[in-house]
């Protein structure tokens, strides 16, 4: 797998962006999610799985009461739209819990593509959406 788990630990976990894969960078500590970049792995859930895997059990010990995942994403496959919308229901607080989960979803400005899809995963969220366009996502 050319994708390299920088660190991974109770406290983050780091991927280094690759041409096919994203920089995802998760601080378990802040509450500070973040993945960026292109999203065209060849094999999904080889490279997913154990973020998706690190967020449940996050999310079931010690994540904080306010939790903020930005998505700044270029290009997404449709294999990574679906573990996308995984990840925002994984997110979403069960009845009672009182965790604050924000989504702030970055576009370029000219992409409308990327702009339906945060809408898209809006309309089927509980979770509060911030959509933000900008120039470059860098």
């Amino acid at each position: 797998m050319e994708e390299e788990i920088t660190s991974a630990s109770e406290e983050e976990l780091y991927i280094k962006e690759s041409p096919t894969t994203p920089e995802v960078k998760f601080n378990f500590l802040t509450g500070e999610l973040e993945i960026k970049g292109v999203s065209i792995p060849e094999d999904t859930d080889e490279f997913y799985n154990p973020l998706l895997e690190a967020l449940e059990d996050y999310l079931a010990k010690n994540a904080p009461e306010k939790i903020t995942i930005s998505f700044k994403l270029i290009y997404v496959n449709t294999s990574t739209s679906a573990v996308l919308g995984k990840i925002i229901k994984l997110l979403e607080p069960e009845e009672g819990d009182p965790r604050q989960v924000v989504v702030n979803w970055y576009y370029e400005m000219e992409d409308e593509d990327m702009k339906d899809l945060g809408e898209d995963f809006n309309s089927f969220s509980t979770l509060k959406f911030e959509l933000i366009p900008c120039e470059e996502i860098s």
